[in-house]
């Protein structure tokens, strides 16, 4: 059966295709009789607006934009990033808000916007530049419901969903000294991304609190093989370093990973930490800093509707918390031995200190 059209409508009724258009939005310009022959013929043919036209007319489509300014390939290898999606589309799919994900290193924010491709966006505010932000900025000035994930460089007046990250940092450096580790070497993100040097800055001061020597700083890239490549860098220049920090889980993977093909483990060489807690990293038993991304995308979910819809909105508090694991746990000789000269506490972490309760509907990875 041929749809009906808005043309169709408007020749059985004797008017012009734009007074139809007009009287099935409610224009008060067309007679209140006008509209209702209107809204009952509609009824009555079955017509549906098309939507892709309406959103069009309205520069409104009912959809939310997801900015992440890295490669596809990055995005798809790094399972942060569909935690991440998984949270955002937990609240995104029963509200009815369809997603739309842009994986660019060079993302068009305004473009999305000005031409109605989406009502709202969510955007990485740690990778955002001074110039990029400040054109979020006005484009929220103008009307258009922006959320951030990650504060920005620089102050801004958008909203920003975010996590302190210092807690679980901070427990972890806790738990190396305790176990008797005095030198530790990091490995980081890129140095230029903001996020990466403030969490960059959070393992440096947690580290001097809990009187690690920090002995090298390597600037990775965030993946796989940039913390495989780092590893092998740190086991070249006979490193003193008895733990290692990464910014996040892959570059951790990718050190185990270079550790077994130089005949070496952890934790019995070294120990390692990594960063976000993502699937993989129990199943590989690696310690690591719980970032609740999965909540992250969930509330900034949230918030980008309840711009949309003009309803209030609380946001949630987030942190970070440690999670030992395998590969930060003491050696049984090394332990022994220690331990019998006063200088480790075997006993176990306090769970109450390094993990907190688990969040409404959700399940802890073990």
């Amino acid at each position: 059966m041929r749809k009906v059209t808005l043309q169709d409508l408007a020749e059985r009724l004797g008017v012009a295709r734009s007074t139809v258009s007009r009287a099935l939005r409610d224009d008060m310009q067309i007679s209140a009789a006008t509209r209702a022959r209107v809204r009952r013929l509609a009824h009555e043919a079955g017509y549906h607006p098309n939507a892709a036209a309406r959103a069009l007319t309205h520069r409104s489509s009912g959809v939310i934009g997801l900015v992440l300014p890295r490669s596809a390939r990055f995005v798809f290898a790094n399972p942060y990033f569909s935690d991440l999606l998984d949270g955002i589309a937990s609240v995104a799919e029963p509200a009815g808000f369809p997603l739309l994900v842009s994986a660019s290193r060079r993302p068009d924010y305004a473009r999305w916007l000005q031409e109605g491709r989406v009502d709202g966006l969510i955007a990485l505010g740690s990778s955002l530049s001074q110039v990029e932000l400040e054109l979020l900025e006005g484009l929220a000035q103008a009307g258009a419901a922006i959320v951030l994930i990650g504060p920005p460089a620089q102050p801004t007046s958008l909203r920003v969903v975010a996590c302190d990250e210092r807690p679980g940092i901070e427990r972890a450096c806790e738990h190396l000294q305790g176990a008797g580790h005095t030198r530790v070497a990091l490995v980081a993100g890129p140095a230029h991304a903001p996020y990466a040097r403030a969490r960059e800055r959070a393992w440096q001061d947690a580290a001097k609190r809990a009187h690690l020597t920090l002995e090298q700083v390597i600037h990775g890239d965030d993946t796989f093989d940039g913390g495989r490549n780092a590893a092998k860098a740190l086991l070249a220049t006979s490193s003193t370093a008895s733990a290692w920090l990464f910014g996040n889980d892959l570059m951790a993977f990718g050190a185990l990973r270079a550790l077994d093909e130089a005949g070496r483990t952890s934790p019995d060489d070294v120990a390692i930490i990594g960063f976000d807690d993502v699937m993989p990293a129990a199943l590989l038993g690696l310690s690591t800093i719980h970032q609740p991304s999965h909540e992250l995308g969930a509330d900034a979910m949230r918030s980008v509707a309840a711009e949309l819809r003009r309803t209030p909105h609380t946001d949630t508090s987030h942190v970070t918390y440690f999670v030992p694991r395998r590969t930060s746990a003491v050696p049984p000789e090394r332990a022994s031995r220690e331990a019998e000269g006063g200088r480790i506490d075997t006993g176990p972490i306090d769970p109450t200190v390094a993990i907190p309760p688990v969040p409404p509907g959700r399940t802890r990875r073990s």
